[in-house]
């Protein structure tokens, strides 16, 4: 027999092939995404950087009103301290012309006593009838309490009866002016002035008390007689 050739057959390969696009293609991507960007970027500039910008405006404004404000008050301030300064430059000067008003009123006052006390001296020495012996003026202990006692008496013996009255009264300072206070005013019982009604001699006692805030500086005893014929004499004493 004959022998059959076997023929064989290929299978014919199915080969695809992969295109790349072509450049044009590329080329137009590459311009839409740029245009893209760009736009983006136009926007951002547009919608968000004039916020930012309000933003700082509105921080910068604040923080100038703040500083406008500070600057007031810092103006303000110098000008009440300016103000201060003349005022209680003002006040130092009031105070040292009174001052000097009052060593000047002092001063005066001095005079006058010194003067005074000459003058009732001479009444004294010139009425040698009557003398005022033993006078003492101490502290009690009690506030602004204080005791007093002298004695009158008169050289003339086998005279006529003497009768009369005496007033103490005090000389001082209260709240920078000098006064005179009446017997009634620091007599601890209040009594106007104590009754004479001697021959030789009479002893006088008596208690004071001083107001608060009132600074003695001396003491005046004021004696008026009525019989056997009128006389006056008063007799001024530092106080203690």
């Amino acid at each position: 027999m004959p022998r059959e050739k076997t023929r064989q057959f290929d299978t014919p390969r199915i080969i695809l092939e992969r295109r790349r696009p072509p450049m044009w293609v590329w080329l137009l991507g590459l311009t839409a995404l740029g245009i893209w960007t760009w736009q983006t970027y136009e926007f951002g500039l547009r919608f968000a950087a004039p916020i930012t910008v309000v933003t700082i405006d509105s921080d910068d404004s604040e923080l100038q009103q703040r500083v406008d404000d500070l600057e007031k008050e810092r103006d303000q301030l110098r000008f009440e301290a300016a103000r201060h300064e003349r005022g209680s430059q003002i006040d130092r000067q009031s105070v040292q012309n009174v001052n000097e008003q009052i060593e000047a009123l002092r001063s005066e006052r001095s005079e006058l006593r010194r003067e005074a006390d000459r003058l009732r001296a001479l009444v004294a020495e010139g009425d040698s009838e009557f003398t005022i012996s033993d006078y003492s003026l101490k502290a009690t202990g009690n506030r602004n309490e204080f005791s007093y006692a002298f004695t009158i008496s008169r050289k003339v013996e086998g005279a006529k009866r003497v009768e009369g009255t005496v007033k103490i009264l005090v000389r001082g300072e209260q709240q920078g002016e000098l006064v005179e206070l009446p017997m009634s005013k620091v007599a601890a019982d209040h009594s106007s002035h104590h009754k004479l009604g001697f021959k030789q001699f009479q002893t006088i006692e008596g208690r004071l008390v001083t107001p608060d805030g009132f600074k003695p500086l001396e003491t005046f005893i004021d004696i008026e007689i009525t019989e056997p014929a009128k006389k006056a004499l008063i007799i001024a004493y530092d106080w203690i």
